[in-house]
């Protein structure tokens, strides 16, 4: 694989650079965005403002900082950066869940944490097998994707496990009343959230290549690659961003079962529906 970028001593292959003002054309897509939020009085003016400028800002600086972590390339300047990732993506999972309760925070940074790791190791160790496991190259663009999506897998299964626990609380209180364990009774709640957190990456891989060509892909084309060589990583991409979203949404919902139910299996109505936070 050609190396891609434009760090000191790389070469960038056939990517043609967009200057800052063709690039400030893209502006147009912010406005329209408003004059819809207008016409239909969503209220999202203010937030997509604020969205559009801090994602420019922060991405013109990760691609600053990128570049000097390219340069270094040691693992104790790679790891801040990775650990960074996971405590922001914690963070946006919780702040994405309604009324969260308390200890939410450290059930989103192990879920996310675990299942990050897990495929990390996996495809750095037996598939791609980099010289280098910390090469920055590989393990940061990676690593984003990865987290991003079990972040946002993660935070579609809590929000869903909650309600559908809301809607159904005469079932389960019957299954508990019955002698089942409170893992037996939310079951289905449980059944629910996965399928919710699974649903969009497995939308996105059944149109994949014919309706989607994936951002990676995409980029990799670009900047040089060869079509086989792009596919055969994105193919180790969408799997593996699969696996993740799956194993943080289980993990996630396996640590607030926990908390939503005592250790003698009944359920705190207090953090199901009142929104109130826990002790």
């Amino acid at each position: 694989m050609p190396r891609i970028g434009i760090c000191k001593g790389w070469v960038m292959n056939n990517a043609i650079d967009i200057p800052w003002f063709q690039l400030g054309l893209c502006s147009v897509f912010v406005m329209m965005l408003i004059v819809i939020s207008l016409y239909e009085s969503l209220r999202l003016e203010k937030t997509i403002l604020i969205g559009s400028f801090r994602a420019a800002v922060q991405l013109i600086l990760v691609g600053f900082l990128i570049k000097i972590i390219f340069d270094y390339k040691q693992w104790y300047v790679v790891m801040p950066i990775l650990f960074v990732m996971i405590v922001v993506a914690s963070q946006t999972l919780i702040k994405w869940l309604k009324n969260p309760v308390k200890g939410m925070y450290r059930y989103a940074l192990i879920s996310v944490s675990l299942a990050s790791t897990f495929s990390l190791f996996f495809v750095f160790s037996l598939v791609v097998r980099i010289p280098v496991w910390y090469d920055p190259q590989y393990l940061i663009p990676v690593a984003g994707m990865i987290i991003a999506n079990g972040m946002n897998g993660a935070a579609l299964a809590g929000e869903r496990y909650k309600s559908e626990i809301e809607i159904r609380l005469p079932e389960i209180e019957m299954l508990l009343s019955l002698g089942h364990d409170s893992r037996t009774a939310s079951r289905k709640p449980r059944q629910q959230a996965l399928n919710a957190s699974l649903i969009p990456t497995l939308n996105s891989m059944m149109v994949m290549g014919i309706v989607h060509l994936p951002g990676m892909m995409t980029g990799q084309i670009i900047a040089g690659s060869t079509p086989v060589t792009a596919v055969k990583y994105q193919i180790v991409i969408i799997l593996s961003i699969a696996a993740t979203v799956a194993i943080a949404s289980w993990v996630f919902l396996s640590l607030l079962e926990k908390k939503y139910f005592t250790p003698h299996h009944q359920i705190r109505y207090e953090l199901i529906t009142s929104g109130k936070r826990g002790e």
